[in-house]
């Protein structure tokens, strides 16, 4: 799992609190969860409280250059990408995870699902609903060969 963007209205806490309770219900580390992204600075005190309280299996990678974005997707299993904020344009973060091969569950906010087909490159979620992000978590865990014939759809799309 990749998670881009440290803002409380991205969605991060929803990831977090998602691919938790699917490796809780699962009873193993099924998914880990690496962050990456600026923070910005009137969310670090936010952030650093949510950061303190992760389990080993999620990290957070800082800043990856908008240059490499495909580079260090490639080897993922998913992008998350569970936005509700009100700014957010057209995400070039989805087609960088479309280029690399890598199927993205989104947020069905604002563009996201002009770029995620729901089943053919990734999953839509309900936005701010980490109950919805986490029946696709499962969804994804329980249909890998769907899985699997995402990522060459993404690459097919990006093309």
């Amino acid at each position: 799992m990749y998670f881009l963007s440290c803002y409380e209205r991205k969605g991060i806490e929803d990831a977090v609190y998602a691919v938790k309770a699917v490796n809780e219900y699962l009873g193993r580390t099924v998914y880990t969860l690496d962050i990456y992204g600026q923070v910005d600075s009137s969310q670090m005190e936010w952030f650093d409280d949510l950061k303190n309280n992760f389990p080993s299996y999620i990290k957070y990678g800082g800043l990856v250059p908008y240059d490499k974005s495909v580079e260090v997707l490639k080897d993922y299993f998913a992008l998350l990408f569970p936005t509700y904020y009100e700014g957010e344009g057209f995400a070039g973060t989805l087609i960088d995870a479309l280029a690399a091969g890598v199927p993205v569950i989104a947020s069905d906010w604002k563009y996201n699902s002009e770029i995620v087909v729901d089943g053919i490159t990734g999953k839509i979620h309900i936005a701010q609903s980490e109950q919805s992000l986490r029946e696709n978590l499962m969804w994804a865990y329980q249909n890998q060969n769907s899985w699997s014939s995402m990522k060459r759809n993404c690459i097919k799309t990006a093309y």
